[in-house]
């Protein structure tokens, strides 16, 4: 009787988790082509044969997530002046594609494993002070979201060091340089966090000493501005690697929103004498000088004013 309580409490909270990031979306500017997939819940006995394979019980929230939909997949797209770009996506594995990345026991010598590659690294997550996940028997590790090959976001099982029989399942992101960041301490957590970010590109990364790539930030900057500034904090607070990082995120909104008056004013011609006073007004104008040459290199341009609000929905 529990476990079918708390199976409807689960389905109760995904319902008003995605009816409220869905409608988050549709009131934002050039969002257009939200689609969420709509799954049916894993079969409990593919549940109970996972875990029997894997010789491990899933965390209750994470099976009654199963039970309740196999896995999750919402996608949004910008209305842009050439069409329809993706930038949103948010996303888990199927429960049959919850595969184990690490934690076998190596079967020869002559071929490499992760585990060959952990040995310089360093022991403890430099912003929590956790210990990292590790590629040997101690952990056994799966893979949650592929994340479109920019990373892996993994479920890991490590030895309960208390003493009790159940182990301790965390959410970390292992980057493309075998890097391990925690992300969250159990899969609820893991999936409201996902949620407040709106899937957009390369969210973990924000959360992370390596920080945002700068396209990234224009889509944060337009779309999700207030967790930008919340994930900045974050940094701030966890060390100098991160305070290092927070300029570029303060130089890009310019960039990206064209606001300030410093393009505005910038004057075709000017004397030395009046161009030394504008200057002295204005420090950050020779930054900003080519805007559109800058955002013309890039693959996607995320310029508010490039997004068509027409046809959103």
């Amino acid at each position: 009787m529990d476990s079918l309580e708390e199976l409807a409490k689960t389905r109760n909270l995904l319902e008003q988790l995605n009816i409220g990031v869905i409608r988050n979306l549709e009131k934002k500017t050039g969002v257009c082509k939200i689609e969420l997939d709509q799954r049916s819940p894993a079969d409990r006995h593919a549940v109970l044969m996972w875990e029997q394979r894997n010789g491990c019980f899933l965390p209750e929230d994470f099976k009654n997530f199963y039970l309740t939909t196999d896995g999750f997949k919402l996608t949004w797209n910008v209305k842009m002046d050439n069409g329809p770009t993706p930038v949103g996506k948010l996303y888990i594995n199927r429960v049959s594609q919850l595969t184990r990345i690490a934690g076998n026991v190596a079967s020869s010598h002559v071929n490499p494993t992760l585990l060959d590659l952990e040995a310089d690294s360093d022991n403890e997550d430099e912003a929590t002070g956790l210990e990292k996940p590790s590629f040997d028997s101690r952990c056994k590790i799966y893979e949650m979201d592929p994340c479109d090959g920019y990373g892996r976001v993994c479920l890991v099982f490590r030895e309960n060091k208390t003493g009790g029989n159940d182990p301790k399942t965390e959410v970390w992101f292992l980057d493309r340089s075998l890097r391990w960041h925690f992300l969250a301490e159990s899969f609820m957590a893991y999936f409201r966090l996902m949620l407040m970010h709106l899937g957009l590109p390369q969210w973990q990364y924000g959360i992370t000493d390596i920080g945002l790539s700068q396209q990234a930030q224009q889509w944060f900057n337009i779309y999700a501005p207030t967790r930008l500034e919340l994930d900045r904090e974050l940094l701030m607070g966890n060390g100098s690697e991160g305070q290092n990082k927070m300029p570029t995120l303060n130089l890009d909104v310019n960039k990206v929103f064209n606001k300030g008056k410093t393009d505005k004013k910038k004057p075709p011609a000017q004397t030395s004498q009046n161009q030394a006073s504008f200057n002295k007004k204005k420090p950050i104008v020779s930054s900003a000088k080519t805007p559109a040459t800058t955002t013309s290199t890039r693959n996607i341009t995320a310029s508010s004013s490039q997004i068509s609000t027409k046809g959103t929905k």
